[in-house]
């Protein structure tokens, strides 16, 4: 059991298996840190997870159930989860979604290739955003995708930008109704209808604050070319 410093909130997660330890040893907090919230999964919930999925270690959904309820509780820290890849470019975060199998993984790492040690990214799969006074902070987690992508780290959010194959590349903005339509998908949704309330009052903010894009794109440096352009362009 450790305190875990994540979207600046101090997580004190009682896991009762190694996965976790190993999984989030690059958020540890020091020693002395109080904690803002307490994590702990009942052996019951791991059951039936594994039911679902015998696949999978017990340490292994231990992991998921603790993620799934941090979530639910930052929703009072005026932060949520949306599936997506997060970049950071000039001090910046882009953050990147898309229905799976769609490229956002590809795209992701044309930008790392063709632009340069200044694009990193902060989380591939799994991010925090949260609502602050000076806008919406896209924050790395331990939760992070397949592919490993995540740092410790964290940006203002500045743009959103949704992927669909295409034989042409194009790129627009989207209305607030197309917008909300796509982010939803995307995002955690609680069964609570209070934390429900939440969720959709910090997603109004989010159309209200950050720009929302919709990149048509094959798999080449020109598609990377015009999401950068874009994204990156200063208004």
């Amino acid at each position: 059991m450790a305190i875990y410093r994540i979207a600046d909130l101090n997580i004190d997660i009682q896991n009762k298996y190694p996965h976790i330890t190993r999984q989030c040893a690059a958020y540890l907090a020091p020693e002395e840190t109080v904690a803002d919230l307490t994590i702990a999964i009942p052996e019951e919930e791991i059951d039936r997870a594994l039911e679902l999925q015998p696949q999978f270690t017990r340490g292994y959904h231990e992991s998921i159930c603790v993620y799934r309820h941090l979530c639910i509780a930052m929703l009072h820290h005026g932060a949520f989860l949306m599936h997506a890849a997060v970049v950071k470019y000039g001090g910046c975060a882009y953050a990147f979604s898309a229905q799976s199998g769609t490229g956002k993984s590809t795209h992701i790492s044309l930008w790392r290739r063709y632009f340069g040690e200044g694009v990193t990214v902060i989380n591939g799969d799994k991010p925090i955003l949260r609502k602050t006074d000076e806008g919406f902070i896209a924050y790395g987690t331990p939760w992070c995708g397949k592919e490993g992508w995540n740092e410790n780290d964290s940006a203002p959010l500045k743009a959103i930008c949704f992927l669909e194959r295409s034989k042409e590349n194009y790129i627009r903005r989207l209305d607030s109704r197309e917008a909300v339509e796509r982010i939803f998908h995307q995002l955690l949704r609680p069964k609570n209808a209070a934390e429900m309330d939440i969720t959709v009052s910090l997603t109004d903010a989010l159309l209200r604050t950050v720009p929302i894009y919709v990149l048509g794109c094959d798999i080449s440096r020109e598609a990377a070319e015009l999401s950068f352009r874009t994204l990156t362009a200063k208004e």
